[in-house]
């Protein structure tokens, strides 16, 4: 793997802030864990939209979801979620369940295709990941470990609006 790039900013004395490399080596990182992301979802995009698999992933990880809580937490509007589960349940992704006791309301849930289909692409993710994190000596891998956790916690998780505008 390439190291980062020595584009940053220099001090008066010609060196780099640690701030500025860490930035860098990051944004190398970014483009390394995307080509994982990318990998990971090709298979995919040959049934599925990027909006579409995102739909799942959100319902895999929920209770079957009222279509209005789906749009919030997707950050869709409403009428495009609609047209795109409707999508979705004809290519059997999807399910529409009746609310017992309330005939206006429809829930959402994932089939058991959707739910394997999401595990498969977290997999394939783990796998890669772990391929290359175990070809790094145990004192290293740590140290990703680690620097890993501390970048999650300093950035935390990303909004749907911003996932949704990667189709993710």
């Amino acid at each position: 793997m390439n190291s980062a790039p020595d584009d940053g900013p220099r001090a008066t004395d010609g060196t780099r802030s640690v701030a500025d490399a860490t930035a860098s080596a990051t944004l190398l990182a970014s483009r390394s864990l995307l080509g994982f992301v990318a990998r990971s979802l090709a298979p995919v995009l040959e049934e599925l939209t990027l909006v579409q698999f995102r739909i799942l992933v959100v319902l895999e990880g929920a209770e079957p979801m009222r279509m209005a809580d789906l749009a919030d937490v997707v950050g869709v509007h409403p009428s495009t979620l609609s047209r795109t589960v409707d999508r979705l349940e004809t290519g059997g992704w999807v399910s529409r369940v009746p609310v017992e006791g309330n005939r206006r309301e429809v829930h959402v849930e994932p089939t058991a295709g959707a739910r394997e289909l999401v595990a498969d692409v977290t997999r394939r993710r783990r796998a890669e990941i772990l391929a290359t994190v175990a070809s790094l000596p145990a004192g290293d891998q740590e140290q990703v470990r680690r620097g890993m956790e501390l970048f999650a916690a300093a950035a935390g998780e990303a909004s749907p609006g911003e996932l949704l505008e990667l189709g993710l």
